[in-house]
């Protein structure tokens, strides 16, 4: 095999590798952002059954990236009117395009960030004249992708390595054969 065809030969395998890495990666990375929708979703459809029961007024929790669960109610005008979340002590705010997604579709599911460094996965319902949002921390989430990031980086590196030490080799067993064939 000639240099070209060998660099050539090289070339593909490592663009196919990494296309395969990268596509594990985003489908590693897609399932789990998706499944972080899974909760609140449950919790947001338990909520819209509770819609008219009266129930005790659940209290409030700080959303921070460790937030677990959390529901939030608004009312027609797209205000909050009560919910187990609050930002900086009161009921925080979701862009109205959620909402309004949510009573034309049916639901809405979005990454929210409310600040820096918060970010949520929250699911939208229309009941009532009203839209049920509930939400969880996406940090869990994002920590795993990290992990199974570093794991496939890794995993990619030595691949390429491999790789790179099979076209040193196929050199150098080309090389020897045309040496001996020169002394001879």
């Amino acid at each position: 095999m000639k240099g070209t065809g060998r660099t050539i030969t090289w070339l593909t395998a490592a663009v196919v590798v990494s296309i395969i890495f990268g596509s594990v990666y985003v489908t590693f990375q897609q399932l789990g952002r998706r499944s972080a929708n899974d909760a609140p979703a449950a919790t947001a459809a338990a909520q819209v059954e509770l819609l008219g029961v009266e129930t005790a007024p659940s209290p409030r929790v700080e959303l921070t990236p460790e937030s677990g669960i959390f529901f939030i109610i608004y009312g027609p005008d797209d205000q909050p009117v009560s919910g187990t979340a609050a930002l900086h002590g009161s009921l925080p705010v979701l862009p109205a395009g959620v909402l309004q997604t949510a009573r034309t579709a049916g639901s809405d599911a979005v990454t929210w960030q409310p600040e820096p460094g918060l970010r949520m996965a929250v699911v939208a319902r229309p009941a009532g004249g009203k839209v049920i949002v509930a939400g969880q921390s996406l940090t869990p989430y994002e920590s795993r992708d990290q992990m199974v990031l570093m794991f496939l980086a890794s995993g990619w590196l030595v691949s390429m390595v491999v790789l790179s030490a099979g076209y040193a080799a196929t050199g150098i067993l080309i090389r020897r054969p045309r040496a001996r064939s020169a002394k001879e």
